[in-house]
């Protein structure tokens, strides 16, 4: 489930006297892709990827209206696979992309927010073989973030949107003064999110189970570790 952003905006508007719904609701947006990317909070196990032989390239598929931030882990037959970079990568293995080559992924490699790579090239066909689970960040065209983080992270979201706007210029409310006491605000409930996350962490399972191509064996686990159908 998802929280619009302009739920938020009963809360926001009252300290901004004549500041129009739209601009608001674009704050909270800025807000809560920065606290995504900053704290972590929003995590979740993308649907599992059926390896192709030959193929090392395979595209991570975020949630409707969002973006893969960071890939924290990666497992693969049930062993996790470790991260690499592409230089890397190029020093170690050097003829990686060769068919010789093939074998069963040991590394991945985060090329872009929608592109990951396996490493070596899976050598077999292996349906739901590879777990990912990653941070998560709303695009800049969402209207809505996951219930989670929009419930458990109000006030520091609410606090966030209130600092863009009140430093914006020569508006008819434009306060620096309270702009910088909500920066300070936001900014330690980020560092508080932050630990919140980090710690939440550390019990998730990385247990596999072959369940076919619909996944719907899987138990998704938000980010605080707790199960969601």
């Amino acid at each position: 489930m998802a929280i619009s952003y302009e739920s938020l905006i009963p809360e926001i508007a009252p300290h901004l006297y004549g500041c129009p719904d739209m601009l608001i609701e674009s704050s909270i947006r800025s807000a809560v892709i920065e606290l995504c990317e900053k704290a972590h909070v929003y995590q979740s196990e993308l649907d599992p990827l059926t390896t192709v032989s030959g193929i090392y390239e395979y595209d991570l598929e975020a949630l409707p209206g969002t973006s893969v931030h960071k890939v924290l882990w990666v497992t693969h037959g049930g062993k996790d696979l470790e991260p690499m970079t592409t230089s890397l990568l190029e020093q170690r293995l050097p003829k990686w992309r060769e068919a010789s080559q093939a074998s069963t992924p040991q590394y991945f490699v985060k090329q872009s927010s929608s592109l990951v790579w396996l490493v070596p090239v899976p050598a077999t066909t292996e349906v739901g073989s590879t777990i990912i689970r990653a941070v998560l960040k709303p695009t800049h065209t969402s209207t809505a973030c996951d219930n989670d983080v929009m419930n458990d992270y109000r006030d520091t979201i609410v606090n966030g949107a209130l600092f863009r706007l009140l430093r914006i210029p020569n508006r008819d409310w434009t306060d620096y003064k309270h702009a910088q006491t909500y920066g300070l605000l936001f900014a330690q409930g980020v560092v508080d999110a932050e630990r919140r996350a980090r710690n939440a962490d550390t019990g998730v399972s990385r247990s596999v189970r072959y369940g076919g191509m619909s996944g719907a064996w899987r138990t998704r686990r938000n980010s605080y570790g707790r199960e969601r159908g």
